[in-house]
């Protein structure tokens, strides 16, 4: 059973690298207060993360932004629990690659900003964010550089509050409108 993993995992990047190379997004820096639309990627299968996730995105709408939501729920049982746009292992092909219209609308949609607020690295998530065409993508660190703009170290940490704080910290530090530096 390992082994047909490792090959789905091979066969996930190998197409997944095909993919990001075919587009490319215009890609610029951008902190949470210039941001108008934000698209936020999550595991939604801890309920009290889920409720921070959205309890963090409220927050947001209040601000002004309009929001995104689409979760990951690592099961291949469908949650009626879920008001909001999501996707199982069912509905992943055997590369592990996620083919809902609710996925492929999110990553059509041109966010000023994509945040994926797990505080470690989800195959499918990430998947999501690399073909993503946001202006700048944030998420968890992973050895998949081409997924985001910013990636934030966990540090080993397993809290996903610590995590979200460490994302809206760093967000709120972003400073877009300097010039960048030429050699």
């Amino acid at each position: 059973m390992q082994f047909i993993e490792q090959i789905r995992t091979r066969l996930h990047n190998s197409f997944l690298k095909k993919e990001i190379s075919s587009h490319q997004a215009g890609r610029s820096s951008m902190s949470i207060e210039d941001a108008n639309s934000v698209g936020i990627l999550f595991d939604g299968t801890d309920t009290v993360n889920r409720k921070l996730v959205l309890d963090y995105a409220e927050k947001l709408k209040k601000a002004g932004k309009k929001i995104s939501l689409l979760a990951f729920y690592n099961s291949k049982q469908e949650s009626e629990e879920l008001d909001f746009p999501h996707f199982n292992r069912k509905q992943l092909d055997f590369a592990l690659r996620p083919k809902t219209p609710e996925v492929l609308e999110f990553i059509e949609n041109q966010f000023d900003l994509l945040l994926n607020v797990c505080n470690q690295s989800v195959l499918q998530l990430d998947y999501v964010a690399a073909r993503s065409k946001a202006k700048f993508r944030v998420g968890p660190f992973t050895e998949k550089t081409f997924c985001y703009d910013l990636m934030i170290d966990h540090s080993g940490k397993k809290d996903l509050g610590a995590f979200l704080q460490q994302v809206i910290f760093y967000m709120k530090k972003m400073r877009p409108d300097y010039e960048a530096a030429v050699n």
